[in-house]
């Protein structure tokens, strides 16, 4: 059985960091370190839900939900979302997706976004399933350079 569970206590978090750590390069193969203050600043954030997935007794799979207010709604955005290769297909990543529904609706999100690269036919697949729209838009992106902020 799957249980999704929110990370709510920062200490929690830091136990959970080297798992989470070892999904990340899932997510993306260039990320290898989740430093211990970015995680304790996500679980702390009244902006964000951390979800994770246990299975078998094993931490599998990660979302990120944030939360927005704008002028003209409150939103949310869904981020980092992964499940490890050996519990993809057994309903973990809707699992997730379910639990953060969930609470975009409990919080009275007028919206609920995510992005999804083009070669990732299953995870649309899913995405579409759970009632989630394709939509017209282009995304764009600017990077700031961190090397010298620390998180």
């Amino acid at each position: 059985m799957i249980v999704v569970r929110e990370i709510t206590d920062p200490i929690e978090g830091s136990e959970l960091q080297k798992k989470l750590q070892a999904l990340l390069p899932q997510l993306n193969p260039t990320m290898h370190h989740l430093p211990e203050e970015h995680l304790r600043e996500v679980v702390q954030s009244p902006y964000c839900h951390l979800l994770v997935a246990e299975w078998q007794g094993q931490v599998v799979g990660m979302l990120t939900l944030a939360l927005y207010p704008t002028l003209t709604a409150r939103r949310g955005w869904v981020e980092d979302v992964v499940v490890d290769d050996a519990a993809r297909r057994q309903g973990v990543g809707r699992s997730l997706l379910r639990k953060a529904i969930e609470i975009a609706q409990a919080e009275g999100l007028e919206t609920l976004s995510l992005t999804s690269s083009h070669h990732r036919r299953a995870a649309h697949a899913l995405y579409l399933s759970a009632g989630f729209q394709a939509i017209e838009t282009q995304p764009f992106r600017l990077r700031f350079d961190l090397t010298e902020k620390k998180m």
